[in-house]
């Protein structure tokens, strides 16, 4: 049975590689919408982003502009260095085209309508989309189990505090998610910084098959895979949100464990994920299976006869 899935997106270049993934798993996945978020660049080039990748991978799902800063309306960071300020480091989409706009009550009964009619939802960014509907319409999220990309515990983030990138750039967004009866499950640093592309497997992949996108995407992800190398050590880079995403292609991968969850929302540690006695709220990505994982993703994105050739 093929999983329809809603994705929500600041497009960079780990989001990318994960929306190439599931646009080309149609065996598996059906992309039915796509929301864009601030984050690894802004909303509207996050949105044209988004965009691009879906058109060049097949794929005419409908793309919506969403929040273009977080709920304490924090500066939002217009250069990422793993990014660059086009998102896709120098590889970015054009905005010529004209995307629809999701306003604050549209926001709510778009979203709202995946979560009730249990569209599958995957957060690659910030929450802000996701809390802001909540907030209107609570009664269609409760026990949905989105898919996000958030939290770091034993692996400390490169955000102000070891927080993850995600968390720390709408840490209320994530709490106010956690207490309105969503079940969210969390795909963390912990699991995400275990599978590691290398530039060389880009590249024989991009070769292989030839597309416009494989080479766009390959181009983006050379400064990503530097600027990976340089933090994280290493011969490649961490495409974590391309591992959230094979957790909805392959879930028999993953393992996940019920937890309590609270988020830091002020001071030096703003952004961090806890785990707390109590009833779950959550659950939290504990084990993958790293080799299986690497080869759907060099996969899904290049065609089978490339993994082979990596």
């Amino acid at each position: 049975m093929v999983l329809r899935v809603h994705i929500d997106t600041d497009c960079g270049v780990d989001d990318a590689l994960a929306l190439a993934l599931m646009a080309r798993s149609r065996q598996a996945v059906e992309v039915v919408s796509i929301s864009a978020v601030f984050g690894n660049t802004y909303v509207d080039q996050a949105a044209a982003n988004a965009r691009g990748v879906l058109r060049l991978a097949g794929c005419g799902a409908e793309v919506y502009i969403g929040a273009g800063a977080g709920l304490a309306k924090r500066r939002v960071e217009r250069m990422r260095p793993a990014h660059g300020v086009d998102g896709l480091n120098g590889a970015g989409f054009s905005q010529r085209w004209k995307l629809p706009e999701l306003e604050r009550g549209h926001s709510a009964n778009f979203l709202a309508f995946a979560a009730r009619r249990r569209i599958t939802g995957l957060f690659l960014g910030p929450l802000t989309n996701l809390a802001k509907a909540s907030l209107e319409d609570p009664a269609a999220f409760r026990d949905w189990r989105p898919t996000i990309v958030a939290g770091a515990f034993a692996v400390e983030g490169k955000a102000k505090g070891g927080a993850d990138f995600n968390s720390w750039s709408d840490p209320e967004a994530l709490q106010r998610t956690l207490e309105a009866g969503t079940m969210p499950r969390l795909m963390p640093l912990d699991v995400t910084h275990q599978v590691e592309v290398t530039a060389d497997d880009l590249a024989k992949g991009a070769v292989c098959c030839g597309s416009p996108l494989s080479q766009r995407l390959t181009k983006a992800a050379q400064a990503y895979i530097a600027f990976h190398q340089q933090v994280w050590g290493g011969e490649g880079c961490r495409p974590h949100d391309a591992v959230a995403a094979a957790s909805l292609v392959a879930p028999e991968l993953f393992t996940f464990e019920p937890v309590r969850l609270r988020v830091i929302v002020d001071g030096e540690r703003l952004g961090r994920v806890d785990r707390i006695d109590g009833a779950p709220n959550a659950e939290v990505c504990t084990s993958v299976d790293v080799a299986a994982v690497k080869r759907l993703i060099l996969g899904g994105l290049f065609g089978w006869g490339a993994v082979e050739a990596a």
